[in-house]
């Protein structure tokens, strides 16, 4: 039984490094010095090391600076391989854009290596108060996220912006309301007139709406953030766009759940009035529209009708 135990211990160390060493990510060129990885719009697996979602790296003088730090420290480990693909530079800065698994679980790997954490005090509220089941999910989705150790900015920024320059380049953070999480913040760079938008911008995928999700909230976030003068919008999921594919499959789809919502609840409607009042086949087209829609119309329309109560 020992010799068996042993075996099996041997095994699973040994699996491990193999997808920490796997080409999982790999950067692409946005514009100058900026990248960004593009991952799947499916589900978190281990094949992909939790990364359904993207990450971006920029090339400043002074050193590499990621933005989101992947679900821990397999996918951060990839994360840096792939960044040694594009510079020499070592990894100086994380910035974490929201508190979902794989926007700062990799935050300690970076961390340990002598990085910088930033990010704004309200993400890490969220990321503090949400620990215990975003733990849970990533865990839950195979035993090689087990090994987990989170880490929060040290010296979060107070308020709702924030800037720092790293090796010539201004690094704006910004906070305009919750959004997909509560917390959710942008990283803008003003010069290359790129936008990390985080989860206030979904394409190619349908955005979800979860319990801890308002989308009033989400919606004016939006609203204020597509006034920033992107060239370059990096989603938190799906293809690198422009402002015109970004406000069709997420700005659009945002307002007209809301209004639909709102206009039920006024007219003192029920739940199932909501979809038949609007034509939603221009957003059909989105991955995961058929089982996600209606549990994004279910989930705001229960806050909504609750707060107008």
């Amino acid at each position: 039984m020992f010799r068996m135990m042993k075996s099996l211990f041997l095994g699973a160390a040994l699996v491990a490094p193999t997808f920490a060493m796997a080409d999982v990510v790999k950067f692409d060129k946005v514009t100058d010095n900026v990248y960004a990885f593009i991952g799947e719009i499916n589900d978190r697996t281990k094949e992909n090391l939790g990364l359904n979602a993207n990450i971006g790296l920029v090339v400043t003088s002074e050193g590499a600076v990621i933005i989101d730090s992947g679900a821990g420290p397999l996918s951060a480990a990839a994360i840096e391989k792939a960044a040694k693909k594009i510079t020499d530079q070592k990894i100086v800065a994380v910035f974490n854009t929201g508190a979902q698994d794989h926007r700062w679980l990799g935050n300690d790997y970076f961390a340990k290596k002598g990085a910088q954490i930033y990010a704004m005090q309200t993400t890490v509220d969220t990321q503090i108060k949400m620990e215990a089941s975003i733990l849970n999910r990533i865990k839950s989705t195979d035993p090689i996220f087990h090994d987990q150790t989170p880490f929060h900015a040290p010296r979060p920024f107070q308020g709702t912006d924030a800037a720092v320059r790293i090796g010539g380049v201004t690094f704006e953070v910004k906070y305009f309301n919750d959004a997909h999480f509560p917390g959710d913040a942008v990283v803008w760079l003003p010069k290359q007139q790129v936008l990390f938008s985080g989860d206030h911008v979904y394409v190619d995928r349908l955005l979800g709406v979860h319990p801890h999700t308002h989308a009033v909230k989400w919606l004016d976030a939006y609203e204020q953030m597509i006034q920033l003068p992107a060239k370059y919008i990096v989603p938190g999921h799906g293809e690198v766009s422009d402002k015109a594919k970004v406000q069709r499959e997420t700005g659009d789809y945002l307002k007209q759940v809301v209004e639909a919502v709102k206009e039920t609840i006024d007219d003192m409607g029920a739940l199932d009035d909501v979809s038949p009042s609007r034509d939603w086949s221009q957003f059909q087209h989105l991955r995961h529209f058929d089982g996600w829609h209606g549990r994004n119309i279910s989930n705001t329309f229960q806050r909504l009708e609750m707060e107008s109560m």
